[in-house]
């Protein structure tokens, strides 16, 4: 009877705070299907017998275009969360996510696809740049890496898994359709969720803050999260912008920047982009026997679903350091057997013996990332840094994500038929084993520990 009663408890204690997770996720689900929408699309509107046939120029400006119109989404996105909060910039974020989709369902020219391309990266970079705060703002302590990670590794890859099989099953134009009806969905689900607690008490709307408090964090008293919120929205509302810039000049705030800004730079030049805007047309060439590219393509971005569970399970209890240098070290080793693999076929290497190593080469690649590399740098911006300058701080990072994602997909195709792909590999490859003795020095564990904890770890760098 007392374990159903304390069972009761905890699902009335987090249950709106993982419905509220998992309508994040929908919409980071959307980002994954963009994301992985180019490697089944790309192959079949490069071949020959395409209705729409690319260049090998044009696919990688499609592939590409994506990363350049987060650039400005991040933008806008640190704009709106100032203005219109981190619920209603979320909510705001599905529009252009909805018009890349029916850009691409009426696609008749390489133009439709690249207004598409760039449009879906409006909202791509909108949402980096507030779903992390939004979770900050309504979870519990307890959850808050859980949250983040599902919402930001498990969106991801469900979503590229979706688009593999719609693009392995579906035309363009229906599969686009589909993608439309899941943003409206997600859309009604959003206008239903209470507006954050932070954002209430920011306008001056008490009352419902208190119920939005209530919604949310039901096993706390709203009264006295209220006053809490409160307190701080007091503290903070009448810092200036170049107040909250200010603060950068102190060395533990500098230091976190520093931080957030090599993480998001490794996120993105250890090979991502590489892998999943070109995965099928990087199996295809591989000479691997094992599966159907398009099959393989699924069943990679499947292990990424479990990878994105174990990730869950594991953030919480071994640590943010811990799981990064694990993903960070398997990441070079599977560029390094890709690269190898790619080396034997220019070589004119009988591979007969090998036939696997690419296959699984991309297996391991994915779970790795997904296990560290795709969630900590996300979990630990939402943690470094204190409440009022996090937007500004997730501008940022959101920025230089844009930057560095769209130089990494615009950059292979040029640096392929340079060098080849086995150097791009390694290269990668290289990249991922740099960042393991920055995160040993420099990265201190927030596993657990409060913002002034952090701040002290950081000014003893």
């Amino acid at each position: 009877m007392v374990y159903g009663l304390e069972k009761l408890y905890t699902l009335r204690k987090f249950y709106p705070q993982w419905l509220t997770g998992i309508g994040v996720t929908v919409i980071m689900i959307e980002l994954g299907i963009m994301c992985g929408w180019s490697s089944p699309y790309l192959a079949r509107l490069t071949s020959p017998d395409s209705k729409l046939p690319l260049t090998s120029e044009e696919a990688a400006w499609v592939a590409s275009l994506l990363n350049l119109g987060r650039f400005f989404g991040a933008i806008s996105g640190a704009v709106s969360v100032n203005y219109l909060g981190s619920k209603r910039s979320l909510t705001l974020s599905i529009v252009p996510i909805g018009c890349c989709w029916l850009f691409t369902m009426i696609a008749n020219s390489v133009t439709w696809l690249y207004a598409a391309r760039v449009i879906g990266g409006l909202g791509l970079g909108m949402t980096y740049s507030c779903f992390s705060l939004y979770v900050a703002e309504v979870a519990l302590p307890e959850i808050r890496g859980a949250l983040v990670s599902l919402a930001m590794a498990g969106g991801g890859s469900v979503g590229v898994v979706v688009s593999s099989i719609c693009g392995s099953y579906l035309s363009m134009d229906v599969s686009a359709a589909v993608y439309i009806v899941a943003c409206i969905m997600v859309g009604m689900l959003f206008l239903w969720l209470p507006e954050s607690p932070h954002w209430l008490i920011k306008i001056k709307d008490y009352e419902r803050a208190r119920l939005s408090v209530g919604w949310y964090q039901p096993s706390n008293d709203p009264d006295q999260e209220v006053n809490v919120i409160k307190n701080f929205v007091a503290s903070t509302s009448c810092e200036s912008f170049r107040d909250k810039l200010r603060r950068f000049e102190s060395a533990p705030i500098r230091r976190a920047m520093l931080l957030i800004i090599v993480l998001f730079t490794f996120m993105q030049i250890t090979g991502l982009n590489t892998i999943i805007f070109y995965m099928e047309t990087i199996i295809r060439n591989s000479q691997q026997t094992l599966l159907e590219p398009s099959v393989a393509v699924i069943c990679v971005h499947s292990s990424g679903i479990l990878a994105t569970i174990l990730s869950m399970c594991l953030i919480d209890r071994c640590g943010r350091k811990f799981l990064l240098i694990v993903s960070s070290a398997g990441v070079a080793l599977s560029m390094a057997g890709l690269g190898g693999n790619s080396y034997l076929i220019n070589i004119g290497a009988d591979l007969t013996r090998l036939h696997w190593l690419p296959l699984v080469s991309v297996f391991f690649f994915i779970i790795s990332y997904f296990v560290g590399l795709m969630s900590v740098p996300s979990t630990v911006l939402g943690e470094i840094f204190p409440a009022d300058i996090k937007c500004v701080a997730g501008c940022v990072a959101s920025l230089v994500g844009a930057v560095w994602s769209f130089a990494a997909t615009r950059s292979f195709q040029p640096m392929k038929d340079a060098i080849g792909d086995t150097y791009v590999f390694w290269l990668h490859g290289i990249c991922a084993l740099l960042l393991i003795p920055y995160v040993c020095v420099y990265m201190p564990e927030t596993k657990g520990k409060s913002l002034q904890e952090i701040q002290n770890k950081l000014l003893r760098k």
